[in-house]
């Protein structure tokens, strides 16, 4: 598996090298905690920690547009291929389909178009053709999206998009903790296999913990 240690140069300088070194084939985790996943792109760390080569990801950005994530996953991830990301972009505020770029990317005006997400994800991964490794979905932050759509529809979505990936393909999808309720996280952590909880240590360094979703929803 490939490593991501590189902060971006226009953030703190942070290298990250504690990911937890099991991460099952095919699991769908949150990767959730105490900090905005964006602010050190943490799911491209996680992409770049436990993708292959040959593997291909759709990557769904709200936050960030197209060209700043292919600029952020280049630079925590030095081995990266952005020809291997497929894009949705859901910040540039415009509907644009380039499924034929150097780097696929179909631009969509709002967040909460979610029906013309989930299309957008099965275009890209479409284009694919037969690939030799592994098809991920990453969505960077699902906070974006909770911000104007209901968490149980958010929920169906994340079903059906997981099906789009190939069986032992991940998907990563990052949420805020700290901006949305318990009831948010309960209902988003019955729709996935595991949590990636994320911590800021008072030294700045990040602490990762592999929760799986029953021993968090036993927590209340």
């Amino acid at each position: 598996m490939e490593n991501s240690s590189q902060q971006p140069t226009d953030g703190v300088e942070l290298t990250i090298k504690n990911f937890p070194e099991v991460l099952a084939d095919g699991t769908t985790v949150l990767v959730a905690g105490t900090i905005d996943p964006t602010a050190y792109a943490l799911c491209l760390r996680a992409l770049c920690h436990y993708s292959r080569s040959a593997d291909t990801s759709v990557v769904v950005t709200a936050t960030e547009n197209a060209s700043q994530t292919i600029s952020r996953y280049e630079r925590v991830c030095p081995t990266s291929d952005p020809s291997k990301l497929r894009l949705v972009d859901m910040a540039s505020k415009q509907y644009i389909s380039a499924p034929y770029e150097d780097t696929p990317t179909i631009s969509i005006p709002t967040p909460d178009d979610l029906e013309r997400l989930v299309l957008a994800i099965s275009e890209l991964a479409e284009i694919s053709g037969s690939i030799t490794g592994q098809r991920h979905i990453v969505i960077r932050s699902l906070s974006p999206i909770l911000a104007s759509t209901p968490v149980k529809r958010v929920s169906t979505v994340l079903s059906r998009i997981s099906g789009i990936r190939t069986p032992a393909g991940l998907g990563l999808f990052g949420l805020d903790y700290t901006a949305h309720d318990e009831e948010t996280m309960r209902e988003l952590a019955r729709c996935v296999d595991g949590i990636l909880w994320i911590t800021k240590r008072p030294d700045d360094q990040i602490e990762f913990e592999l929760r799986s979703t029953r021993a968090h929803l036993n927590q209340y």
